[in-house]
């Protein structure tokens, strides 16, 4: 399926998000924002580890190979909003400061969605990593517990 394609069959409007996997045992997400048509061809952009950058159609290429489309997360704003939102994308392009906890792509998403810099992925991340903490610092009380 050509690009192009994918953007009819899919009805994409410009501030819609694509939500990417990976094709093999994909356990992150991974968000690509659709920019529109510009000088002529599909745009997207997206933060990733090379920071937030407009996706050359060769490494769009290299993204399909590994990843593959699971669902649109359609703009939430008003048709008159969109413009807005792609301002906000595109105010970004060039910005590298990507870290999976602070600033991912799904931040990079709800940032351009709803003015947030938030993420779903990091929140489940950390708080998976506090309850570890928790349960071994009573594992560790116990332990001390039992050995007096």
């Amino acid at each position: 399926m050509t690009i192009n394609e994918f953007t009819q069959i899919n009805n994409l409007r410009p501030a819609d998000a694509i939500l990417m996997r990976k094709k093999f045992f994909g356990m992150l997400d991974h968000y690509v924002i659709y920019l529109g048509v510009i000088n002529g061809r599909h745009t997207f952009v997206a933060n990733y580890t090379k920071g937030v950058k407009i996706i050359p159609d060769h490494e769009l290429t290299q993204f399909l190979k590994v990843l593959e489309p699971k669902s649109i997360d359609r703009f939430p704003g008003a048709e008159w909003q969109r413009p807005a939102a792609v301002q906000r994308a595109i105010s970004r392009i060039g910005e590298n400061k990507y870290t999976y906890l602070d600033n991912n792509c799904e931040h990079f998403k709800n940032w351009v969605h709803y003015g947030e810099n938030k993420s779903k992925q990091a929140e489940n991340f950390r708080a998976g990593v506090g309850a570890a903490a928790v349960l071994g610092a009573i594992a560790l009380l116990f332990s001390a517990i039992a050995e007096e």
